[in-house]
């Protein structure tokens, strides 16, 4: 039966991630409607990814948290969206 021998530091599971990751807060200043979050998802996938969208509460919530991929977006044409930043996250 064939063995292996560890010769320098170890093998691990990992993740990689291909694309560029961006962290980003997308702000209304007043609450948002499913619809304005529908809207706002469907704008969005027309040059990015959406892997992840943060908490969100219809009615009440006036920001929500997203992770997108694949390009940077500074604006949301077509929406309510009036800010977007950029989250800083350590790892």
């Amino acid at each position: 039966m064939p063995a292996f021998t560890r010769t320098n530091g170890g093998a691990a599971p990992m993740e990689q991630v291909g694309r560029d990751l961006f962290f980003k807060t997308f702000t209304k200043g007043s609450a948002m409607t499913q619809a304005d979050l529908d809207n706002l998802v469907q704008a969005l996938q027309g040059t990015v990814t959406v892997t992840a969208i943060g908490s969100f509460t219809a009615g009440s919530s006036t920001a929500v948290n997203m992770v997108i991929e694949g390009a940077d977006v500074a604006n949301a044409a077509n929406t309510p969206i009036t800010g977007i930043t950029s989250s800083n996250l350590s790892f």
